[in-house]
């Protein structure tokens, strides 16, 4: 399953590149904590239910998300069904969530930092709104183009694990494949993706 996920979005990285000004390293730093803050409390915490993951992501919520234009959407989708919003803040750029029906939840970040990722991420599980529920296993590895790729597993411990287990029917225990993708200033018109999910039961 993992890689099959993995396959499907670094498919999603092909997006046609676009010529912007490069932002600030403080904006780079501040865009990627932000980025990481929707995976936690939007992705993580919500996971397996998706009606509460809309309404956490909802112009009212606490980010003050917007819909996505429905080509902007049908982009991030393809065949998926699911829905796509986004977030904007002065000099931070696009922070856009894709969360899919199938139990894959994607936040994309329009600029980021590589050092700056990892460094919310274990942010969140050690201080922040995972804090005694969950560890971060770090893996490196590679895409098939040779750009590097930091694999994550979320290891659900303690009350996370059991606030899953009740939306699962199991004990909740079950790593979370995290898959982060980071590209070089330009590349890409999103440089950063974090990508959580959870196999969906029929």
């Amino acid at each position: 399953m993992t890689r099959i996920v993995l396959t499907f979005l670094l498919s999603l990285l092909a997006l046609p590149a676009a010529a912007q000004n490069g932002p600030s390293a403080q904006a780079r730093d501040e865009t990627t904590r932000l980025a990481v803050a929707v995976l936690g409390r939007i992705c993580l915490l919500n996971m397996g239910d998706s009606n509460a993951i809309l309404t956490a992501a909802s112009p009212t919520g606490e980010f003050g998300f917007s819909d996505a234009t429905p080509d902007v959407a049908e982009t991030f989708l393809k065949d998926r069904s699911g829905f796509v919003r986004v977030l904007r803040r002065p000099g931070l750029g696009a922070v856009t969530l894709v969360a899919g029906n199938d139990g894959i939840c994607t936040v994309w970040s329009e600029y980021a930092d590589v050092n700056a990722v990892q460094r919310y991420l274990m942010a969140m599980v050690e201080k922040g709104g995972l804090k005694g529920g969950a560890h971060l296993l770090a893996l490196d590895a590679r895409d098939e183009d040779g750009q590097r790729i930091t694999d994550y597993y979320i290891m659900p411990t303690d009350w996370f694990a059991r606030d899953l287990g009740k939306r699962f029917g199991e004990d909740g225990s079950q790593p979370l494949p995290l898959v982060t993708s980071v590209s070089g200033p330009g590349r890409r018109p999103m440089e950063a993706m974090l990508s959580v999910s959870r196999v969906m039961r029929k």
